[in-house]
């Protein structure tokens, strides 16, 4: 055994601690091949940590209700919480995720139609600007409203 340990073989192999290779390479089995165990399917992003499957349906609906109330980005705050639902595919999804998917997908339909109108304002008031709308413009900006108030005085 001394001799084995000099030439490098580790004691643990020569006791039967660590299972020897076998001539293919691979670790010998006596069950048959082996494949891996299904992911865990967690709810949250946070796996674990998160919500229990109890609470998640109840903030999942919460969050995409107030999201109505002029608060679109917790639609966002939504679908990134409840990833692993909204990523998986409805065929194949959990019969857990049942309750929680409705509003974690109409939350994204929210949160895109939100970004899609919000992004499409912003672009047509930056690029157009008075050449879009002509002497409306001055009626809409915001930023002569000191102006129009007579309260830039103090600035010098």
């Amino acid at each position: 055994m001394e001799a084995r340990v000099a030439a490098g073989v580790p004691e643990d192999e020569e006791s039967g601690l660590l299972p020897r290779p076998s001539a293919t390479g691979r670790r010998p089995s006596s069950r048959g091949p082996r494949f891996p165990p299904p992911p865990a399917a967690w709810v949250t992003v946070d796996g674990p940590l998160g919500l229990p499957l109890e609470d998640a349906g109840g903030h999942a609906r919460r969050f995409f209700l107030w999201g109505f109330a002029c608060l679109p980005f917790l639609w966002a705050i939504n679908c990134y919480y409840f990833w692993p639902v909204l990523r998986s595919p409805a065929a194949s999804s959990p019969s857990a995720f049942a309750s929680i998917r409705p509003h974690v997908v109409r939350s994204a339909i929210g949160f895109t139609i939100f970004s899609v109108v919000l992004i499409t304002w912003a672009t047509t008031f930056i690029v157009g600007g008075e050449r879009l709308f002509g002497p409306v413009w001055n009626d809409l900006v915001m930023y002569n409203v000191a102006d129009k108030l007579g309260i830039t005085g103090f600035m010098g």
